[in-house]
C-alpha cells in the first residue's frame, strides 16, 4: 500500500438543497444550531499534528477554494444530507482528493456510501478516523482498522465493527467546541455566543423502532463522569451570560446520573442564569426529586418525544409508554416551572386523518408550550424502514425528503397527501393567537431574564413564518404528492433543477455573500491548529494559527481557546 502524507484535513457538514422548515426544531434569527461531532474530531486530528478546518454549509456553502490545499476531506452525513454529500464527494474525487464519509446514514448504509467515497467510517469516529490516517501515512494496510469500510477494485471490504467508547473513554474525548466551525460566532449569528452546547451522555436504553440512535450508538447509555462535565463547564461556560444546551438524545435515561450532575451544578455554583434545555423521555417526570433539581438548576424547558397519544401507535413504535404518561409528564413539568416542547408523529397503521386534530387538542389542553408535528419518517437502516420497504409502501428513495417534514411512504389509513397536509395544518391550529397568554403565568412565574421572555413571546410568530416558507418552498413536492396514486412511486423531483431550489432554500444567497466577501478582499479565517497533548485529552488545548498556504508550523504562538 502506497504511503501518503496527510497534513491538511477539511471537515464538512453539508446541508440538503431542498428547503425544510424543520418546524419541530429550535430555529431563531441569529442562531445556527450546529452539530458537535466534527469539532471533536478536529481537535483529535489537530493533536496528531494536522491542520484542520471545519465548515458547515448552513454558514459557508461548499466551494472548491475551501479544499484547495486539502490532503483529505471528511464529510458528515445524515440521511437528508446524503445527496448533497455525495455530490461534494464526487467533485473532490475528480480532483484527486481522498474522501471519508461518516455519520448516522453511512453507518447504517455502508454499501451505498462506499460507492461515493474512498473510505466510510461506521459508528463513532474518535478512534477510527485517526487510526485510518495513521495507516494511510504508514502504508501498512487497512485490514486492522475497526469500523472502516472501503473498496479495493471491485471488492468492498467491511472491517469488523469497533466497540463503542466506554464511559471512561468518553472522559478522554475532547469537549465539543462549536466555535471551531468557521463563521459560527460571526456578527450575523449573535445568539451563538449566547448558547453553550455540550453533551454528557451517548446512546439510549430504549428500542424505538423508528429511531437510528440505538443502531449507531448501541442500546445502552454511556455517560461522562460528573467531574468531567463540571470541569468543562467551569473552564468554558459563563453561567451569568450563557444558556446551557445539552445535545444528549435522552439526558435523563439514567435519572440517578442526571440528579448527581444537577446537584453538582448547584454545589459548584454553575447554575445558568438564562436556564438550560435538553431532550427527555416522559418517564423523567415520574421522579419528583429530579423535577425539584431541574427547577433548582433553572431548567427552563425540555423537549420530549411523546410521539403519539394512541396506545396502539405507541406500541407499534416500540415507545414503551402510555398516553397517560404523556399527560402526567406535561402536567408535572409545568408544575415545576418547566416549559414543554412536545414532539408528535403521525402515520402509523393505526392513525387516520383524525389523528392530527386530536393530537393538537391534546397538546393544547395538556399545556405544551411548543410542539413539533411530523410524519413518521422511516430512516433507512431502521426496523420501520425495513418493514415498509418489504411491503412495497415506500414510494421514494430521494433521501433529501427524509427530513421528518415530508412523507415518503403510503400510509395504511389515509393518503400520503392527507398525512402531509394534515401534519402541516397542525402548526397553525396549535400556535393560535392566544398562545403567548396561555403560557405567560408559568413563564413569568420563573422570573426569567427579559431576553428569554422575548424569545418565548415571539416563538409562535416565528413558527408561522417558517410554516409559510415551508409551504412555498415545497410546491413541487406538494403537487406531485397530491397527484400520487395509491401504490405508485413519486416522480423524480430533481428534474426541476437545483438552481431554483438553491434560491428558495437560501443556499444561493449564502454562496453569493461568500463570493462577495472574497472579492471585497475580506481576509479568510485562519485555520485552527491544536498541538498534540501528552495527557488529559478532555482539557481544551492551546490553539495555534497560521495560513493554510504556509508550509511549516509556526513557532510557539499559543492562543487561549475562545469561550
Amino acid at each position: 500500500m502506497e504511503r501518503v502524507v496527510i497534513r491538511k484535513v477539511v471537515l464538512i457538514y453539508p446541508v440538503s438543497r431542498r428547503y425544510s422548515g424543520s418546524l419541530s426544531t429550535h430555529r431563531l434569527p441569529g442562531l445556527v444550531t450546529a452539530h458537535s461531532g466534527l469539532t471533536i474530531l478536529a481537535q483529535i486530528l489537530g493533536r496528531q499534528g494536522r491542520l484542520v478546518r471545519v465548515y458547515d454549509e448552513q454558514l459557508t456553502p461548499f466551494g472548491e477554494a475551501m479544499v484547495a490545499d486539502a490532503d483529505l476531506v471528511g464529510i458528515s452525513v445524515q440521511t437528508s444530507w446524503a445527496p448533497r454529500a455525495y455530490r461534494i464527494a464526487a467533485v473532490l474525487r475528480r480532483r484527486g482528493i481522498p474522501v471519508v464519509l461518516g455519520g448516522v446514514h453511512v453507518t447504517l448504509n455502508p454499501d451505498e456510501a462506499v460507492r461515493h467515497a474512498d473510505f466510510v467510517v461506521r459508528g463513532e469516529g474518535e478512534r477510527t478516523l485517526p487510526e485510518l490516517l495513521r495507516a494511510l501515512e504508514a502504508g501498512t494496510g487497512l485490514e486492522h482498522v475497526l469500523g472502516l469500510s472501503y473498496r479495493r477494485g471491485d471488492v468492498v471490504h467491511h472491517n469488523p465493527p469497533r466497540p463503542l467508547l466506554t464511559g471512561r473513554e468518553l472522559d478522554e474525548v475532547p469537549w465539543p467546541r462549536l466555535e471551531l466551525i468557521e463563521g459560527l460566532e460571526g456578527p450575523g449569528h449573535p445568539l451563538n455566543r449566547f448558547i453553550y452546547f455540550t453533551m454528557a451522555t451517548r446512546g439510549c436504553h430504549q428500542a424505538c423502532r423508528y429511531c437510528s440512535v440505538t443502531r449507531v450508538f448501541g442500546r445502552s447509555l454511556r455517560h461522562r463522569s460528573v467531574a468531567s462535565v463540571v470541569a468543562e463547564l467551569r473552564a468554558r461556560f459563563d453561567p451569568d451570560r450563557q444558556f446551557l444546551f445539552f445535545m444528549d438524545d435522552s439526558l435523563a435515561a439514567d435519572p440517578d446520573y442526571l440528579k448527581s450532575l444537577l446537584q453538582a451544578l448547584l454545589d459548584e455554583r454553575l447554575v445558568p442564569r438564562h436556564g438550560w434545555h435538553s431532550q427527555l423521555r416522559a418517564d423523567a417526570a415520574e421522579d419528583l426529586e429530579l423535577l425539584r433539581l431541574m427547577r433548582a438548576t433553572n431548567c427552563v424547558w425540555v423537549t420530549c418525544g411523546f410521539e403519539s397519544i394512541d396506545q396502539r401507535s405507541l406500541e407499534a413504535l416500540g415507545k414503551g409508554q402510555r398516553p397517560d404518561d404523556v399527560w402526567r409528564a406535561i402536567t408535572r413539568l409545568r408544575e415545576h416551572g418547566v416549559l414543554v416542547n412536545g414532539f408528535f408523529m403521525f402515520g402509523t397503521d393505526h392513525d387516520g386523518p383524525e389523528a392530527m386534530a386530536e393530537t393538537v387538542r391534546f397538546a393544547r389542553r395538556a399545556g405544551c408550550f411548543a410542539a413539533g408535528f411530523m410524519p413518521l419518517t422511516p430512516f433507512p437502516g431502521t426496523p420501520v424502514f425495513e418493514e415498509l420497504e418489504a411491503e412495497g409502501r415506500i414510494f421514494t428513495h430521494d433521501w433529501e425528503l427524509y427530513d421528518v417534514q415530508h412523507v415518503v411512504f403510503h400510509p395504511r389509513r389515509m393518503s400520503a397527501w392527507d398525512l402531509y397536509s394534515g401534519t402541516l395544518a397542525s402548526y397553525p391550529a396549535f400556535y393560535r393567537a392566544d398562545h403567548p397568554m396561555r403560557h405567560a403565568r408559568v413563564a413569568l412565574g420563573r422570573g426569567l431574564p427579559l431576553a428569554d421572555l422575548a424569545i418565548g413571546a415571539t416563538w409562535p410568530w416565528l413558527k408561522h413564518l417558517a410554516w409559510a416558507r415551508e409551504v412555498a418552498a415545497n410546491l413541487d413536492y406538494a403537487r406531485a404528492l397530491r397527484a400520487l396514486r395509491p401504490g405508485a412511486d413519486l416522480p423524480d423531483l430533481d428534474s426541476g433543477g437545483l438552481a431554483l431550489r438553491d434560491l428558495v432554500s437560501g443556499h444561493a444567497w449564502r454562496r453569493l455573500m461568500s463570493r462577495v466577501g472574497r472579492s471585497a478582499g475580506r481576509r479568510p479565517l485562519e485555520p485552527r491548529w491544536v498541538p498534540p497533548l501528552a495527557a488529559d485529552l478532555s482539557a481544551p488545548a492551546p490553539v495555534r494559527r497560521h495560513s493554510v498556504t504556509s508550509g511549516a508550523p509556526p513557532r510557539e504562538a499559543a492562543v487561549p481557546p475562545s469561550g
